[in-house]
C-alpha cells in the first residue's frame, strides 16, 4: 500500500511571501516535505498542474451540536444526549468536506465536542482536527446560561475549569459580555459580565496546563477585563478600542472577529428573535471599525464563524466569513492566512499545523482556481488531504448525508 505521495506541478502558497510558488510537494507518513526524500520511496504521483495547493482551513468559532437555525437550543433539547453527539459529527465532516480539517468548537451541550474529538484522537471514528471547549463558563443568568457552567466568584470560577480539565477540554470559553442572543436581566449589549477576579481565576489555572483561554467578549468593558487578566483570544470583540488592539499586538493575543454571523442575525427571520436582531444590528455598526482598528494594530487575526448559530443556517459558513472580512479591507493573501497559519498561531498550534513547511502534518486543500484572484475561489475545493489521506468532497457528503 503507497504511504507517500508527490504532489507534481502544482502551485503551493507561501505564507510569509503571500503567494503562490511552483513547485513539488511530498507527502511522508502523513507529513509535508518540500525536499525529495533520499533513498527515493515507492510514491504515488498526483498531478497537480493548474491546481492551487494552500494549508487546509481553520474554523476558530463552531458549535458543532448547534444547527444554525432560529432557535439551535430549541434544536438540541429535541435531539437529546445521543442526537447531539450524532449532529455534532455530521456538523464536523461537512465542515471537512469543505477543505476545513481544524475546528474550534467554542461551546457544547452537555461537553459533547470533548467526547466527539477525544474520540476522532483515538482513532475510533475518522474526522477532523477538533479543540473542544466544552460547557462556556458564565456567570448565573448571563450568556451561554442554560449551556454552561453558572459560575459565582472565583471559587466556582477555579472548580469549573478544573472539571472541564478533568473532562479533557482542549481550551476554556468564557463570557466576559453578554451576547446579542438571549434576554434574561444580565443579556444587556453594554453590560460585562464575569468579574476580573472570576476571570483571572480561570486564566491562571488553565494557564498552568498550557491551556488557552478563549472569551466571548463584544463591549470595550468586558474585551479589556478579559484582555488584562490572562485571556488568549477574544471572540467577536465588536467594539474593540485602539488601546486595547495595541495591548493584543504587544502581548500576542489574537482576535476571532466573527463578522458573518451578526449581519446574518441582523437581517431577522421567521422565529428569531427580535431583542437579538436589534442588538446586533448595533454590533454590525461598530464591528467594521473593530476589525479595522485590530488590523492596523498589527493582531493576529483568526478566522472563525460562529457555525451553528441562531439564523446562520447549517455547517459550515467560513467562506462566507472569510469573503465579509475581505469585503471589509482585508487582502486576499491575509485572508488565507486568517484561515491558516494565523489560526494556528491564535490557539498555539503552529508546530503542526497552518503553513506548507517541512515537518508539519500533510492537511492540504487543492483547489481548481487562484484564491488570491478572488477569494470566492475558495469555494472551489477539489481535494482534501487529511493527515496524508486524500479524501473527495463528494465522498465525505455522501458518508454522512
Amino acid at each position: 500500500m503507497v504511504s507517500s505521495y508527490l504532489l507534481k506541478d502544482g502551485q503551493y502558497f507561501d505564507h510569509n511571501k503571500g503567494e503562490f510558488i511552483n513547485g513539488d510537494i511530498f507527502i511522508i507518513d502523513g507529513k509535508i516535505s518540500l525536499n525529495e526524500p533520499s533513498p527515493k520511496e515507492k510514491m504515488e504521483v498526483i498531478n497537480c498542474r493548474e491546481k492551487f495547493i494552500v494549508p487546509s482551513f481553520f474554523d476558530c468559532h463552531v458549535h458543532l451540536n448547534w444547527s444554525g437555525s432560529s432557535n439551535p437550543i430549541d434544536d438540541t433539547i429535541k435531539d437529546g444526549p445521543l442526537g447531539a453527539i450524532i449532529r455534532a459529527y455530521r456538523n464536523s465532516m461537512k465542515s471537512l468536506a469543505s477543505g476545513i480539517t481544524n475546528l474550534v468548537d467554542v461551546g457544547s451541550f452537555n461537553d459533547v465536542a470533548v467526547n466527539l474529538a477525544g474520540m476522532i484522537n483515538r482513532g475510533v471514528i475518522f474526522g477532523p482536527d477538533i479543540l473542544a471547549a466544552g460547557r462556556i463558563l458564565c456567570i448565573t443568568g448571563g450568556h451561554g446560561a442554560g449551556m454552561g457552567y453558572e459560575i459565582n466568584g472565583p471559587v466556582e470560577a477555579l472548580s469549573a475549569t478544573r472539571t472541564l480539565i478533568k473532562k479533557g477540554a482542549d481550551l476554556i470559553k468564557i463570557a466576559a459580555t453578554s451576547g446579542a442572543y438571549g434576554d434574561t436581566g444580565a443579556e444587556k449589549l453594554e453590560s460585562y459580565q464575569m468579574n476580573e477576579d472570576e476571570i483571572r481565576a480561570v486564566t491562571s489555572e488553565a494557564h498552568k496546563f498550557f491551556i488557552k483561554v478563549t472569551a466571548h467578549a463584544l463591549n470595550p468593558v468586558g474585551i479589556h477585563n478579559a484582555l488584562i487578566n490572562g485571556v488568549d483570544v477574544i471572540q467577536h470583540g465588536a467594539f474593540l478600542n485602539k488601546e486595547d488592539a495595541t495591548f493584543m499586538f504587544k502581548n500576542n493575543r489574537s482576535l476571532v472577529p466573527t463578522l458573518y454571523v451578526y449581519r446574518k442575525l441582523a437581517q431577522g427571520g421567521p422565529g428569531v428573535m427580535g431583542k437579538a436582531v436589534e442588538k446586533s444590528r448595533m454590533v454590525v455598526e461598530n464591528h467594521n471599525e473593530a476589525f479595522a482598528t485590530a488590523m492596523k494594530a498589527g493582531v493576529n487575526i483568526a478566522s472563525g464563524t460562529d457555525a451553528g448559530s441562531p439564523n446562520l443556517g447549517d455547517h459550515p459558513t467560513l467562506i462566507e466569513e472569510v469573503i465579509t472580512m475581505q469585503e471589509i479591507g482585508m487582502s486576499e493573501a491575509d485572508c488565507i492566512r486568517a484561515m491558516t497559519i494565523n489560526a494556528a498561531r491564535a490557539f498555539g498550534v503552529q508546530d503542526s499545523y497552518g503553513s506548507i513547511e517541512n515537518g508539519k502534518k500533510a492537511n492540504l486543500v487543492l483547489l481548481g482556481s487562484n484564491p488570491l484572484e478572488s477569494v470566492h475561489n475558495l469555494y472551489d475545493v477539489k481535494s482534501i488531504i487529511k493527515s496524508g489521506r486524500f479524501l473527495q468532497k463528494n465522498d465525505i457528503l455522501s458518508s454522512i448525508i
